[in-house]
Order: C-alpha cells, then sequence, then structure tokens
C-alpha cells in the first residue's frame, strides 16, 4: 500500500475517533500488531501503547463510577469496572469505530480476533493520552469513551444490578447455604499464545466432596468455543455453568 494511501486511511480512522493527532505515527504505531511488525522492519506495534491505555482507561472508569455513585460498595464497583475491561465489550467499542478495516495485521482483516481489537482500541486511547497536552491528557481520552456512550452504560448497569453478586459469589453462597462449607473447586487451563499474548481456556472443572475429601467433575463445564485473556475472565464463564449445573442436580455433586 502507497504512502499516501496509509496517509489517507489513518486520516479517515482519525475522524472516526474524533482526535486531530499532532504526531500521526502515534494512531500508525497503535493500529500495528507484532505480527506486521515483525514482517516490516522499522514498523513498531502496539503493545507499550496498549499498556498505556489500559491504565487511564481503568483510571477513567473508577472516576466515573464514583462521579456518578455515593453508594455503590467496592465489590459491586469492582465488577462493573471490570465488566467495562472485558475484551468483549472494548473489542465491540472498536467495531463500532469501524477499528477492523485499519488494523495493520499479517492475517486478513476478517480473521483479527476480538482480543486483538480490544488491544488496538487500548492502544488508541495510549495513543491520545501521549498525543495531548500533559494538562489535558485524561481529558481528550475522556471525550472519546464519551463518544461512545459510555457514561450511559454506567447508569444503565448500575440500575441494573442494584441487588447484583457476581456470579462467583452467588456460587459460593448457595454452596455454603447447602452444604455448610466453602466450596473448593479445581480448575484445568489449557493456553494459546505466548507472553503478553497468552490466552486461557477451562477444560475441566471439578469440586471437592467435603465427605470423602475426592474431587468431583462437573460434566461438561469448560469453556467452548470463546478464548479468554485472563484465567479471571475464563473462570467466570466457568462459574456461569456450574451454577446452573448445580441447580440441575439439586445441588448436590455426588
Amino acid at each position: 500500500m502507497g504512502t499516501e494511501n496509509v496517509k489517507l486511511e489513518l486520516r479517515e480512522l482519525e475522524a472516526s475517533i474524533g482526535h486531530k493527532f499532532k504526531n500521526i505515527a502515534l494512531l500508525e504505531e497503535a493500529i500495528t500488531t507484532s505480527s506486521y511488525a515483525a514482517e516490516h522492519p522499522g514498523s513498531s506495534d502496539y503493545q507499550s501503547l496498549e499498556f498505556l491505555g489500559d491504565r487511564v482507561i481503568s483510571l477513567i472508569l473508577a472516576e466515573k463510577l464514583l462521579d456518578v455513585s455515593e453508594s455503590l460498595d467496592e465489590g459491586k464497583m469492582t465488577f462493573l469496572k471490570s465488566e467495562l475491561e472485558k475484551n468483549k465489550r472494548l473489542a465491540d467499542y472498536g467495531e463500532e469505530i469501524g477499528l477492523r478495516i485499519y488494523i495493520k495485521a499479517s492475517e486478513k482483516n476478517e480473521s483479527i480476533s476480538k482480543k486483538v481489537i480490544a488491544d488496538v482500541f487500548e492502544a488508541i486511547c495510549g495513543a491520545i493520552y501521549l498525543d495531548s497536552e500533559e494538562s489535558i491528557r485524561i481529558k481528550e481520552v475522556k471525550k472519546f469513551l464519551h463518544k461512545l456512550g459510555i457514561s450511559e452504560w454506567i447508569k444503565t448497569e448500575m440500575l441494573r444490578t442494584k441487588d447484583f453478586l457476581p456470579i462467583r459469589n452467588q456460587f459460593e453462597n448457595k454452596f455454603r447455604e447447602i452444604h455448610r462449607c466453602n466450596p473448593e473447586i479445581d480448575f484445568v487451563y489449557i493456553s494459546s499464545g505466548e507472553g503478553h499474548q497468552t490466552r486461557w481456556k477451562i477444560e475441566k472443572c471439578s469440586i471437592k466432596d467435603s465427605q470423602t475429601g475426592e474431587y468431583v467433575e462437573l460434566k461438561g463445564i469448560k469453556n467452548s468455543g470463546e478464548w479468554f485473556s485472563s484465567k479471571k475472565d475464563a473462570e467466570t464463564d466457568a462459574f456461569v455453568q456450574a451454577y446452573r449445573y448445580m441447580e440441575q442436580k439439586g445441588w448436590d455433586i455426588r
């Protein structure tokens, strides 16, 4: 692709983002994957900007949660913040601005994973932060996130989760109610990729029988299809399945 075409595409993406870059090279770096950079000497990938963007987003979300609620307890705030930071949600925001077609990757654009789209979204936030004057850096990233309706999502979710407990806590509370002890769960993980790009799945889930001391497999409880960027996200998916499974069995683990 010619230099002029690259510049044109970057300006198109810049318009979708709503931030006029003084250093357009930051935006190009934010959309460049490590696989593409490895094949094109002189290119820089998005990983450093992603690291920065992740921290900036986390700070903004924490501030926003405090702004919109004086009574939300720490547990629910942590849950809502983690929900906003999930790869799928960030990837959806990336798709909303047409990010997929601009990402520079070794594979075809339609094959790019949601995790990569989420990573690039975070990298763009990092790029906006570095491109802005020091006194307004956070403000500029907030402006970009506000464009995507994140404040409205927080308010809606706060109402929806008024009496909500994360699924792990629901499972543990119900188990204690029935068995009079804390559940001891063992997960068997599989991973794909290396280092910063490692993704996780749970292949097997077992729970300890307090009477025999043996672990009993919860048949069919595993992550199918989607890979997760952290073990915690993989476990959350497994807990949703395990709760339904135990309900069907009347919470009898034998």
